[in-house]
C-alpha cells in the first residue's frame, strides 16, 4: 500500500483534509502533521502551535517551528513515505517541499502560495520541488502553467462544504436567536482575534443588533466568552460546526478577510470584510501585495463586490456607518455574490483531488 504524509497548519486547510481523508482511507497509508487528530491518519506532529499571521507574530513562533521541522525531517528519513501532500501553510510547507525533494520523496501541493498576489519569487520552489500543484481558483491554473509549474484546477472545496445543517427556524431556536440576527466572524487565528475581536464587539454594541459569533476550534472558547461578556454587546457564541448555518441565515455580517469571507460569499451573506495587522507587518505587506483587493470574493469577482475596511478603519466610527449602508443594499448584494463569485467557482474538488492522488501514487 502506498503511503502519504499530509501537512496542514491552517484551519481552512485542515477542514479540507478532514473531507479528503475518507476518500483515501483504506487504500493509502496516511500520516499527518495536522491541527488535531483525524480518524484514519497516524498523527506525526501537532501543528496547532505553529500558526501565526504577520511577520512579527511569526517570529515569536520560531523555536516551535524549528522543533517541528526537525521532527518532520526525522520522520521522512525514517519512514520514507511514498509522497507528501502539502496543504496551504506556505511559510512552513515550501521549506518542507525542498527537504522532501532532497530526500527523493515525491511532493504534491494542494492550495499553493498565492504568488499571483504576493509576487513570483517562490515560483522556482514549486517548479523544482513539487511534482503537481492542485489549485482552487480558475485563474490560478493559467498563472502557474505559464510559469512552468504543473498545475491543475480541480474546483473549490467550499462550494460543496458550505451547507447548513439545520433549517433557519431550527438554528434560531437552538441558539435562542430572534430573527433578524447578524454574523460576526473575527477570524480563526489568535493573532486575528487580538486585532479584530474588540473593535468588532464594540461595533456590535453600538449597532444595538443581535449578533452571533462562531468560535473556531483553534481558539480558546473561555477567553472569547469573557471578551464578549465584558463588551456589553448582544452576541451569542455558536459552535464551529454551525458556522455555515449562521452564514446562510444571518441578514448580514462583518467578516475577517480570508477563507471565512469566501465562505460568506458562497452562502450569499452580504458582509463587510475587515482586517488589521501589526503596523509594521501591514507596511511590508502593502509593498509586496500586487492586487487591488484583499478579500477573496473581490479577487474572484475582479471588482469590489463586498466593502473592505482595513487597518485604522477597523473601528466603530467607520464600521457602524458602513454596516448600515450595507443593510440598505443587501438584496442586490446577495445577487452579486451569486453571479460574480459563486458561479465562477465549481464543486467536486475534494473527490477529484482524491482521484488524482490515487492515480499519481499508482504511477511508479
Amino acid at each position: 500500500m502506498s503511503s502519504l504524509l499530509i501537512v496542514s497548519g491552517e484551519l481552512s486547510g485542515f477542514n479540507y483534509v478532514r473531507e479528503l481523508v475518507p476518500y483515501l482511507k483504506g487504500s493509502v497509508e496516511l500520516y499527518g502533521a495536522l491541527l488535531a487528530p483525524v480518524d484514519g491518519v497516524e498523527l506525526v506532529l501537532d501543528t496547532s502551535r505553529l500558526t501565526a499571521f504577520g511577520l512579527f507574530e511569526v517570529i515569536s513562533k520560531l523555536p516551535e517551528v524549528f522543533r517541528a521541522r526537525r521532527r518532520l525531517v526525522s520522520f521522512l528519513r525514517e519512514k520514507r513515505p511514498d509522497a507528501v501532500l502539502l496543504v496551504d501553510f506556505p511559510g512552513f510547507n515550501l521549506w518542507l517541499a525542498r527537504e522532501a525533494k532532497r530526500l527523493g520523496i515525491r511532493v504534491f501541493y494542494f492550495i499553493p502560495p498565492k504568488l499571483w498576489a504576493w509576487g513570483e519569487r517562490r515560483v522556482k520552489v514549486l517548479k523544482e520541488c513539487v511534482e503537481k500543484v492542485f489549485v482552487i481558483f480558475p485563474f490560478e491554473e493559467e498563472f502557474y502553467l505559464r510559469r512552468g509549474v504543473n498545475a491543475l484546477f480541480i474546483g473549490n472545496p467550499l462550494v460543496d462544504m458550505v451547507r447548513p445543517k439545520l433549517s433557519r427556524e431550527e438554528f434560531a431556536s437552538r441558539f435562542g436567536l430572534e430573527v433578524p440576527f447578524y454574523a460576526l466572524l473575527p477570524g480563526s487565528r489568535p493573532s486575528e482575534m487580538k486585532y479584530l475581536l474588540r473593535p468588532l464587539l464594540q461595533t456590535a454594541r453600538e449597532l444595538k443588533l443581535k449578533f452571533a459569533l462562531p468560535i473556531a476550534e483553534s481558539l480558546n472558547f473561555s477567553a472569547v466568552e469573557r471578551e464578549v461578556l465584558d463588551s456589553g454587546a448582544d452576541v451569542t457564541l455558536v459552535p464551529p460546526e454551525f458556522r455555515y448555518d449562521l452564514l446562510y441565515f444571518a441578514e448580514a455580517g462583518i467578516v475577517a478577510s480570508g477563507t471565512a469571507s469566501l465562505e460568506a460569499a458562497i452562502a450569499g451573506l452580504p458582509h463587510l470584510v475587515v482586517y488589521r495587522l501589526n503596523r509594521l507587518t501591514y507596511a511590508v505587506a502593502k509593498r509586496v501585495v500586487k492586487l487591488p483587493y484583499v478579500s477573496l470574493p473581490n479577487i474572484v469577482a475582479g471588482r469590489e463586490v463586498v466593502p473592505e475596511l482595513l487597518q485604522d478603519r477597523v473601528r466603530p466610527e467607520c464600521l457602524v456607518p458602513a454596516f448600515k449602508e450595507l443593510l440598505g443594499k443587501r438584496d442586490s448584494l446577495r445577487k452579486e455574490l451569486q453571479t460574480d463569485v459563486k458561479q465562477k467557482l465549481s464543486g467536486g474538488a475534494i473527490e477529484r483531488l482524491a482521484l488524482e492522488l490515487k492515480e499519481l501514487l499508482e504511477v511508479r
